[in-house]
């Protein structure tokens, strides 16, 4: 998959079927704006692309990127990999972009430099300045000038008729409630980041703990999880799961949130190493204990509970 980080890019990739929008968490609903472009790029025999955006249209708007992106663009870059794109073009949303005309971004953008055969977008996308583009614009454009074909993908439920949106992702995860943010994602949520070296509190009541800094993503709710977790190849390619604690650490009076991992069977020093935390089950709420013997005596309980589920039984699973 090339990479190109603007939409002037090699002639072997004009003329092809692109798929725009921001695309945070890749849900079912971008899943089939992405899978009706390459539906369509293999009718037609072009390539398929896919436009995005980075930052976040809102994180520029508000300046607030901390916890609110599902798929920072690493994240999404990986997902993306695995859809079989050709191509990516990851457009920086600043203030020459924001400033950008809808007209523009169709002649200059689109028809110009792109050459595109075919766009495709969801149903509530938005462009140019002061959003005054939006898929009714694209329609009349192209029913004047024939100048590319454009396909809209309607709004996409699930089977329980809720609405699949990243909106909906975040709510559904600052609840907890994994079972359902992972059926509008169709996979399990997960976290991706250096590990870092912590205040080692939980090494001091016989926890060692990996410690990840999840500002980039969204919000999830704060307490102790079921992880799996993948680690870099030189320490075995062995699935390995453990216990996280989300949260601010109210028991030692903390105010930042903080991802810490527990792994089960682990003493390898993997500090700065990059891993992968995916989220199984969520256990129990955070809270304020009144001593640090009684938050050991909770923690030792939640392992326990952890360990009797039959995926977590021990590190040697595939």
């Amino acid at each position: 998959m090339r990479v190109f980080r603007t939409t002037k890019i090699p002639q072997e990739y004009m003329n092809s079927t692109i798929a725009i929008g921001n695309f945070d968490g890749v849900h079912q609903g971008h899943q089939a704006v992405i899978n009706t472009a390459k539906k369509n790029s293999k009718t037609k025999n072009t390539k398929f692309g896919v436009l995005t955006f980075e930052p976040h249209p809102k994180c520029y708007f508000n300046k607030q990127y901390d916890y609110f992106r599902l798929t920072p663009f690493r994240e999404k870059f990986e997902i993306f990999k695995l859809a079989k794109i050709d191509f990516l073009i990851n457009i920086k949303f600043d203030h020459t972009f924001l400033n950008k005309t809808a007209i523009s971004f169709i002649e200059i953008d689109l028809i110009k430099n792109l050459r595109v055969n075919t766009v495709v977008t969801g149903f509530d996308f938005v462009f140019g300045n002061k959003k005054m583009g939006n898929v009714k614009y694209i329609h009349d454009y192209v029913n004047k000038t024939k100048a590319f074909n454009f396909i809209v993908v309607p709004e996409v439920r699930n089977s329980d008729n809720v609405e699949i949106s990243s909106s909906n992702v975040r709510a559904l995860l600052k609840r907890g409630d994994l079972d359902q943010a992972n059926d509008l994602l169709t996979r399990k949520w997960s976290i991706t980041g250096n590990i870092q070296k912590g205040e080692k509190k939980a090494r001091q009541i016989g926890f060692r703990t990996a410690n990840i800094k999840t500002n980039k993503f969204c919000q999830i709710r704060r307490g102790v999880y079921s992880v799996i977790l993948k680690i870099p190849k030189k320490f075995g390619e062995k699935k390995l799961f453990g216990i996280a604690n989300f949260g601010i650490k109210p028991t030692f009076n903390k105010t930042n949130p903080l991802l810490e991992v527990h792994i089960f069977n682990f003493d390898n020093d993997i500090y700065h190493e990059r891993i992968k935390v995916t989220f199984y089950k969520f256990i129990r709420e955070e809270k304020k204990f009144e001593s640090v013997e009684k938050l050991k005596d909770q923690i030792i309980k939640d392992i326990n509970q952890v360990k009797n589920d039959k995926l977590f039984k021990n590190n040697q699973s595939s």
